[in-house]
């Protein structure tokens, strides 16, 4: 069965109708001109004598074998297939971040988020030769930095993030995840990399769907490392102004105070689930010599070499009738060769 590597370069193939198309109206602009030109019929005879229409027709179809067939060389073509053994190397980690109001809490000073902050910065230290992305969440899921080798794009994208700065509120975990999933991708690579995600959150999921998202990391072999960010005592949201003043404490619809605490259970289900592990935060940052250590043993090899079988690529078919076609082009001129005999030569 034939499949393309990069299907999306068939959409190119449209535009060879519309290029015969505009072929034809210049060619009739060009006749209209010339005729208009030669101020007669009989003198337009004389100068389209000097052009073979059947060469012109031939050098036509050339011109669309050529404009096909690149286009299918693009495109990729495979076929047939060959088993081969790869050993997985390096690794490809995203850090998950909830940046929902709830981070904001102080039962982790100075805030849950500013401890969540600092431990990534800690792990980014320790990956130095991983490639690291970072997702932020919280009512929806953003990809805050993709994956990179350049560290410091992610301390970069990292450092201005702050909970009381979003405009959407809500918890939208179960969304974030989904997202650093499919930003892994689904090339190739997949087969050779070490995949995982490490989530900072306090556990409040106001949007659920999560067994879903974990059923689809248990089929891709991604594992995910929780931190739990907080207490499970809790803390009440503050509330600052514009200058960064505080304000007084979130509260709800009675107008009472709310309180919010660390979800251990819904964190260590996701970490099991998957194969990863929990971490309760702490201040001092015990708990990252841990995930670092984890995440070590991943790029170590623990998977080992894995069979993959891999489509042959043949794109060098339709190129190489691009390229014979191309030469036809150039072989087979529209104007007819003459010649006169002038003193026993010809010109």
């Amino acid at each position: 069965m034939i499949r393309f590597g990069s299907p999306e370069e068939l959409g190119w193939l449209l535009m060879v109708p519309v290029l015969l198309l505009l072929g034809v109206w210049v060619r009739r602009r060009r006749l209209g001109a010339l005729r208009r030109f030669a101020g007669g019929d009989v003198w337009l005879e004389r100068f389209r004598s000097e052009v073979s229409h059947h060469r012109r027709t031939v050098q036509t179809i050339l011109w669309v074998v050529v404009l096909v067939a690149t286009i299918l060389a693009a495109a990729r073509p495979q076929w047939g297939t060959r088993v081969e053994s790869v050993e997985r190397r390096g690794s490809d980690v995203f850090m998950v971040l909830d940046t929902s109001l709830s981070m904001a809490a102080e039962d982790l000073p100075p805030s849950r988020l500013s401890q969540a902050k600092r431990k990534i910065e800690r792990l980014l230290t320790s990956l130095p030769g991983e490639r690291v992305g970072l997702v932020t969440f919280a009512g929806e899921a953003t990809i805050a930095c993709p994956l990179t080798l350049d560290h410091g794009a992610v301390r970069l994208f990292l450092e201005p993030i702050d909970a009381e700065a979003v405009t959407i509120p809500g918890t939208a975990m179960a969304e974030a995840m989904s997202l650093a999933l499919a930003s892994f991708g689904d090339d190739e690579d997949e087969f050779s990399r070490s995949r995982a995600v490490v989530l900072l959150t306090d556990g409040e999921d106001h949007e659920g769907e999560l067994e879903a998202v974990l059923d689809k990391y248990s089929e891709r072999g991604v594992r995910i490392y929780a931190i739990g960010t907080g207490t499970s005592r809790g803390a009440p949201i503050p509330l600052r102004d514009a200058k960064g003043n505080g304000i007084g404490y979130k509260t709800d619809r009675d107008d009472r105070i709310v309180t919010t605490r660390l979800v251990e259970e819904t964190l260590e289900s996701i970490a099991f689930d998957t194969g990863g592990s929990y971490q309760r935060a702490t201040v001092s940052g015990v708990e990252i010599g841990e995930i670092i250590s984890e995440l070590a043993n991943l790029d170590d090899g623990e998977f080992g070499a894995v069979l993959r079988a891999r489509y042959e690529e043949r794109f060098q078919y339709p190129l190489a009738v691009a390229i014979a076609a191309l030469i036809g082009v150039l072989l087979v001129p529209e104007r007819r060769v003459t010649g006169v005999r002038d003193g026993g030569g010809i010109r």
